[in-house]
């Protein structure tokens, strides 16, 4: 993994200083996570993000590419009480960032704007599922695809790929739920797909229809004691299914 970032950035170090454009961006988007369990657990509703990013504008050849984005929402929760499995719902707080590098590029004389895109994010984000009950992850995935875009001042636009944890560690807080120690979970990352398509009203306003997901495999069992009580408990991660589609409002200067 480190040979392919070391080559990546060799690439676009090497190439000629191209202009290169901010953007903002403001996105809305349904979201729903569904656990492999039994009774299910799932939860849906709607998120919010705001992004900003900035790329390289080449004609053809290598260029970089940087998103981040705040993103929170409250969805709607339907599962089970963690150690009864009684059968109850709730709402499930979302707040978290993400930070991503890409390296892109872009074939000479395509007529549709062909481009190959390389990139390597952080995603970082707080489940509060209720007043004592949380968790934090902190996931690194590789994402690979292709994008068609000409760039003309307007018109269509997209693209899509593959997407890939690398890591995944999940923080479930046991303490605060009066359990001893904290170890951390680590689901497994699991290949998933991306998509947009996006349309350009003019040289620096663009809207997009996006999909995102992940997918992660159950994790590893922990082993945790009771307080009070001394008894032992074993916890796991189950397979878990996370997808999101949104609209996405771009604004570039």
């Amino acid at each position: 993994m480190g040979r392919v970032l070391a080559l990546a950035v060799a690439l676009c170090a090497a190439a000629p200083i191209a202009q290169a454009d901010w953007n903002l961006s403001a996105d809305v988007e349904h979201f729903r996570w569904a656990e492999d369990t039994s009774p299910s657990v799932t939860e849906t509703g709607p998120r919010f993000g705001l992004g900003l990013g900035w790329t390289q504008d080449r004609p053809a050849g290598w260029e970089l590419r940087y998103e981040g984005r705040l993103y929170f929402g409250s969805v709607d929760y339907t599962g089970a009480l963690l150690l009864s499995n009684t059968p109850v719902t709730g709402t499930t707080d979302y707040r978290g960032m993400t930070h991503e590098g890409q390296a892109v590029y872009r074939f000479p004389d395509s007529s549709l704007g062909a481009e190959l895109v390389a990139g390597v994010g952080l995603d970082l984000w707080e489940r509060q599922l209720s007043a004592s009950q949380s968790e934090d992850y902190r996931v690194l995935y590789v994402r690979l695809g292709g994008n068609l875009d000409r760039r003309a001042r307007t018109g269509w636009y997209g693209g899509g790929g593959v997407k890939l944890p690398l890591s995944v560690d999940q923080d479930a807080h046991f303490p605060n739920i009066g359990f001893s120690p904290n170890p951390h979970l680590e689901p497994k990352g699991e290949a998933s797909l991306y998509a947009q398509v996006g349309y350009r009203f003019g040289e620096r306003l663009s809207l997009a229809g996006y999909y995102d997901s992940y997918r992660f495999g159950e994790s590893n069992p922990v082993t945790v004691t009771e307080a009070g009580t001394g008894n032992a408990f074993t916890f796991f991660q189950p397979k878990t299914k996370v997808d999101t589609f949104g609209l996405r409002m771009r604004y570039r200067f």
